[in-house]
């Protein structure tokens, strides 16, 4: 299989970043303290990422000072991984919040045994965070033809 074409590679990244609901953050800090922690997501067409955090966090502090993010999925049994980088802020607007939010609790309490710890905190010491990307790309492992051209693809922005 050779490499794929920007549509289908920006429909499989798509659908490989629905059909998830966690990935790991990496922020730093203004002086370039390195800082990454696993969340729980909801996301867009146009791959913008949705998660909450504690007012108190890193990466809410973080994102205040630099707001330069990444972002990745990856999956293991399928060896596939979407990476991102962006620009993260705070949602403000409450048009946006109830937006997202909802879809934010399904995901939470989609396990039947455990919820996501946040999900047990001060409802009002969670804010929701955006992610906008800047660069997107999209990593299939999966072809059989060995080289970095048929596993990697960069997913143009919207």
């Amino acid at each position: 299989m050779n490499r794929m074409d920007d549509t289908s590679a920006r429909s499989e990244a798509l659908a490989f970043l629905k059909s998830h609901s966690a990935g790991v953050l990496a922020t730093a800090s203004l002086e370039g303290q390195p800082h990454a922690s696993a969340v729980y997501y909801v996301c867009d067409d146009a791959f913008d990422i949705y998660f909450l955090t504690l007012l108190s966090s890193r990466k809410r502090a973080a994102i205040g000072a630099n707001p330069r993010v990444a972002f990745t999925v990856g999956s293991q049994d399928v060896p596939q991984t979407l990476q991102i980088e962006g620009m993260a802020s705070e949602m403000q607007h409450e048009d946006d919040l109830s937006a997202h939010v909802a879809d934010l609790v399904k995901v939470l309490t989609s396990n039947s045994t455990y919820y996501a710890p946040i999900t047990k905190l001060d409802p009002s010491t969670v804010v929701l965070m955006h992610i906008k990307p800047t660069w997107i790309r999209w990593a299939d492992y999966t072809s059989p033809v060995n080289g970095s051209k048929n596993v990697f693809t960069e997913i143009p922005l919207a």
